[in-house]
């Protein structure tokens, strides 16, 4: 994921946090990807869901990854739920930081 997110980031020249045509047809060439430049724009477009001309991270990444599996999803809609219960409906980053440490987590560690 951290890796996906740094090629999103080199590809995105202007820092917007999205991608233009611009960006992507140059990107294809950068990391010579394999695709013709007339292929480019239908690729474009595939990935441009909302289609408002540019490619968000979300957009991206649910393109590149692909949709979470039903059993995944129930997963973390359970997780989400308690401890959303937990902090009164009030799920943040901070209260995330509160309950979880993930300095102690086996994969870190």
């Amino acid at each position: 994921m951290v890796g996906l997110q740094r090629i999103f980031s080199i590809m995105d020249d202007d820092n917007s946090g999205s991608l233009t045509m611009r960006e992507f047809n140059k990107a294809c060439k950068d990391f010579k990807c394999g695709i013709s430049e007339e292929n480019v724009p239908a690729l474009f477009k595939h990935f441009d869901q909302n289609g408002d001309g540019t490619i968000d991270w979300d957009e991206f990444l649910k393109e590149v990854r692909g949709d979470v599996n039903p059993r995944a999803k129930a997963v973390i809609r359970q997780a989400f739920d308690a401890l959303s219960e937990r902090c009164g409906g009030q799920f943040t980053v901070d209260y995330a930081k509160q309950v979880y440490d993930a300095a102690r987590h086996p994969a870190v560690l």
